[in-house]
């Protein structure tokens, strides 16, 4: 038959939050009228609270149990399982509600709204907060069992001189990771949320800095693991800080055409000006729409502008595609033609059909016999 204390513990345990509920739902209205749910409020959490130490207890309880069973079955030299156990599994417990409840993670919320560098000092206390937590946590486990085991426990760590060499080496990556990531959430290079193109071709959107990895997720959806201690020797270019971006483009015109390049340069600018509002016509950055250089098969016009808008997103997508189509209803309006490349390409395909080459040949022998005749 269960004890008192064992009848507590499981009433506690199972009957504490649906108690809780029913009394919430039932005299406390006015808290339910402000949109407040059960979950979401005090009473809730404090109950929580009760009911998981609860359980707690009465896992302890029943290590307890078969220590008595243990003892009347006629062991000798039956070990405090049960005081190991609860001291054990309290002491975790404890850790993990401190750190569900640290400070960052209060304030993850508001932090959003903040800037950047707030952000990243909400990461880096998290990190913190974790690191001691659990370090401390692992004193007390150490602590428990030394008291329990003895010099068996402190023979563990009472490693040589080769042993701590090879466990230092051992971890030498590891910290270097792991000094990475606290020192990439206390820079201002980049936050999670942030769009960031890293010198070695990768570019994405950061979703998590941790202690060893941090990860990037591409435009392709998938995510991209990399080690702290790359980023901190790699160029990374913050895509989302920026406030202004670069549309550059290059046209390519007919000789036939070199009387009409100035007015034709004059109605791309005016025709961009007038349909495109993001691009900066202020004069405080480049606005260039210039005929730039004769190359051998044609005639070259820049075009260089800057947007009010970092270069991410479907917003700086539109402000490109707007430019394209000013561009190319100016050369409509001015009735030019692009140049098509005249080159010679070793790697060309001929996607003309039979009957065209036939054609063709036919048109080319015609051709000869005429030159032939005339001669």
């Amino acid at each position: 038959m269960l004890t008192l204390n064992a009848q507590k513990m499981l009433a506690l345990a199972l009957f504490n939050v649906p108690i809780g509920r029913f009394l919430y739902q039932k005299f406390f209205s006015r808290f339910r009228e402000k949109g407040v749910a059960f979950e979401q409020s005090i009473i809730y959490q404090v109950q929580a609270i009760l009911s998981e130490a609860a359980r707690i207890g009465l896992v302890a309880y029943l290590f307890d149990i078969i220590e008595i069973w243990l003892e009347v079955g006629g062991f000798k030299n039956v070990p405090d399982i049960s005081k190991i156990v609860a001291q054990l599994m309290y002491s975790t417990w404890i850790a993990v509600r401190i750190r569900r409840y640290r400070i960052g993670s209060r304030f993850v919320d508001r932090a959003v709204k903040l800037k950047r560098n707030k952000k990243n000092m909400v990461s880096i206390i998290d990190k913190i907060s974790d690191f001691f937590i659990f370090g401390v946590l692992a004193m007390i486990w150490i602590d428990i069992l030394k008291i329990k085991r003895g010099a068996g426990l402190s023979s563990v760590f009472a490693l040589s001189g080769a042993g701590t060499l090879t466990l230092t080496l051992a971890t030498q990556d590891l910290a270097k990771k792991a000094l990475g990531g606290l020192a990439l959430a206390s820079s201002d290079k980049f936050a999670i949320g942030d769009n960031i193109a890293l010198g070695d071709g990768t570019v994405g959107v950061v979703k998590n800095i941790g202690w060893l990895n941090t990860s990037i997720k591409g435009g392709d959806e998938l995510v991209t693991s990399i080690p702290n201690s790359q980023l901190s020797n790699i160029r990374v270019t913050n895509r989302s800080n920026q406030r202004y971006s670069q549309v550059k483009q290059t046209l390519r015109f007919d000789y036939s055409d070199v009387d009409r390049i100035p007015a034709l340069v004059a109605t791309i600018k005016e025709e961009i000006r007038s349909s495109c509002p993001e691009v900066v016509t202020d004069g405080s950055h480049p606005f260039r729409v210039v005929w730039s250089n004769f190359e051998a098969d044609h005639l070259e016009v820049s075009v260089d502008c800057r947007l009010r808008c970092p270069p991410i997103g479907d917003k700086y997508a539109e402000a490109r595609q707007n430019i394209l189509i000013a561009i190319a209803g100016a050369v409509k309006k001015m009735r030019f033609n692009f140049a098509m490349p005249t080159g010679t390409y070793k790697n060309w395909v001929d996607y003309s059909s039979d009957e065209e080459k036939k054609l063709e040949a036919t048109m080319q022998e015609e051709a000869s016999n005429t030159v032939n005749e005339g001669s």
